[in-house]
């Protein structure tokens, strides 16, 4: 199935986390393929700005497009053969398996919901290389529900995916369109809409529309000529309130803001907790001061 193929789809899934990318896209996407085969998907991270899921509900109510929700949720045990520590995702109600050693007695030792927890449980904090909060809490999350509701799916489906070449380099990388890895083979594709977008063409696609960018782009100190007017990459990320890819501003906002405040306290007691800092060579304490 090539992209000059989009027609052969039978359902056509965008991914949206509230942030501009993703809103654009959903537009976007509302323009180029059939409003009936269209839905949206989001993954729900705790540690997103509060407030997330209701703006991707009223986003999505407005346009007429059916949106569906799934936060991930694992299992932590122990081995009880080599004392290796795994989880076990609850949406495959799988019972305790040891990849180590391959033994099925296990002793549970905690349930692992959001980022923070996951940070908790591996004793250290995500990084460019290993990028364990998006594959646990988006991108096996959404596949987990995909598998789940293959009938509604059909034979064909697409997943719309927001990430922009300009933001960074491993996305200037990323295919307009490819095979979704995870899946049956050869069943569902990746489609991003947005790849080749400017930033302010992201937002000048909003305005038109007159949807109101999410609160956190404001909150994060940009104007309405930052995001209409000024033709500049960069800026305020709407990621996880305490992103380890986000300056030291933008934390500090977080950190200094009541919608960011727990996030960020929470953060704060696992760094000091674990002794591992959320950058390289870089406290959130120190941060933050």
């Amino acid at each position: 199935m090539n992209l000059p193929d989009l027609h052969q789809a039978t359902r056509v899934v965008v991914s949206v986390s509230g942030g501009k990318d993703s809103i654009a896209m959903l537009l976007e996407v509302l323009e180029t393929v059939p409003h009936e085969l269209v839905i949206a998907h989001h993954q729900i991270v705790l540690e997103d700005w509060p407030g997330t899921v209701e703006y991707c509900g009223t986003v999505c109510r407005r346009l007429g497009v059916p949106l569906y929700c799934t936060q991930a949720s694992y299992s932590g045990y122990e081995c009880l053969e080599c004392h290796h520590r795994y989880l076990v995702s609850c949406a495959t109600l799988s019972i305790p398996w040891c990849r180590a050693c391959g033994s099925r007695q296990a002793k549970y030792l905690r349930q692992v919901e959001s980022v923070l927890d996951l940070v908790e449980w591996r004793q250290a904090w995500p990084s460019l290389s290993v990028r364990f909060c998006t594959s646990y809490f988006k991108r096996d999350n959404f596949n987990s529900w995909a598998r789940a509701n293959a009938h509604m799916l059909g034979d064909h489906p697409v997943i719309c995916l927001g990430e922009r070449a300009l933001e960074s380099r491993g996305r200037a990388k990323l295919p307009m369109w490819r095979e979704r890895s995870g899946l049956k083979q050869g069943w569902m594709h990746e489609w991003r809409p947005v790849l080749s977008w400017r930033r302010i063409e992201v937002f000048q696609k909003m305005q038109a529309y007159q949807v109101e960018p999410h609160y956190c782009y404001d909150l994060q100190g940009m104007t309405e000529q930052d995001m209409y007017e000024t033709d500049i990459e960069g800026g305020p990320r709407m990621s996880c309130v305490m992103c380890f890819l986000k300056s030291p501003e933008q934390l500090r906002t977080g950190y200094y803001t009541q919608e960011g405040r727990a996030v960020m306290e929470r953060a704060l007691a696992i760094e000091a907790k674990t002794g591992h800092t959320i950058q390289h060579g870089h406290a959130l304490a120190e941060m933050l001061a």
